[in-house]
């Protein structure tokens, strides 16, 4: 992933082990890395969450 967003490993690692957040910006270059929209990402997430209430 470091690779895909061309930043340090250690960057990642810190908001993989939930010692730093991303922001909105930060997820929507994730998104891209992984070939998603950012809408897409938020559709199945809600779809997630939803069907957890």
């Amino acid at each position: 992933m470091a690779e895909l967003l061309d930043k340090p490993q250690s960057f990642v690692s810190k908001y993989e082990s939930g010692e730093r957040r991303l922001d909105l910006i930060e997820l929507r270059y994730i998104c891209r890395a992984i070939g998603i929209s950012l809408e897409e990402f938020v559709r199945k997430f809600e779809n997630i969450v939803n069907s957890d209430e």
